[in-house]
């Protein structure tokens, strides 16, 4: 099957990858300093179970018409804009208070942030398509199961960076929360931020 030398090569590949700064970090952070730290782990519930959606369609192909056809991958990109620029919007328009827990809605709970948010984003799509073949080795047969394992394989590392992500929000936010000044300007900060990725996202013509 898979060398461990290309396992691990793989698996620091994708943990590197899980540390860009973007929506997945963003919603994390977000997350778990307005909401606590449980919060932060259903984002990175969601991103996983997105994850899973992204390694499938990689393995039907799905990620190859995206790649192919400019029109499908600029809706998924402009949806997943759009959405990143309503959350940064509501963020901006309705702040968390110090004294009350939020009560999001259905479509800005946690959990479907971060599935949504990494779902609508077809960059991730392709960066599937693009990686996994490189690590799939066919002179060691079955590759469409070393391309499953090697999924399986950046989902959970994927998620354990997105866990400690999500652990160090947490513990800022009992610093950050007993100083409502700064507890707001982190709101607005990060409502600005995910207005303007969304924004950027929509903008950004390169594939």
């Amino acid at each position: 099957m898979i060398s461990l030398s290309t396992l691990i090569a793989f698996t620091l590949l994708n943990m590197s990858f899980a540390l860009i700064p973007g929506p997945d970090v963003l919603c994390i952070l977000t997350n778990s300093v307005s909401r606590g730290t449980r919060a932060g782990v259903q984002v990175c519930l969601g991103i996983a179970c997105a994850a899973l959606v992204h390694v499938t369609a990689a393995s039907l192909g799905l990620s190859a018409f995206l790649a192919a056809v400019p029109t499908a991958f600029v809706a998924v990109k402009v949806l997943g804009a759009m959405y990143l620029v309503w959350i940064g919007w509501q963020m901006l328009r309705s702040p968390v208070t110090v004294s009350a827990e939020p009560r999001p809605s259905r479509w800005n709970a946690p959990f479907a942030q971060g599935a949504v948010s990494n779902l609508l984003n077809p960059k991730i799509a392709i960066f599937f398509l693009a990686i996994l073949p490189q690590f799939v080795d066919p002179a060691r047969g079955h590759p469409g199961l070393q391309a499953a394992l090697l999924g399986i394989v950046s989902i959970v590392s994927g998620t354990a960076v997105n866990l400690c992500t999500a652990t160090l929000g947490g513990r800022a936010r009992s610093f950050i929360i007993e100083r409502p000044s700064l507890f707001q300007r982190f709101q607005q900060l990060a409502g600005a931020a995910l207005v303007g990725l969304g924004i950027r996202v929509a903008l950004d013509r390169a594939r």
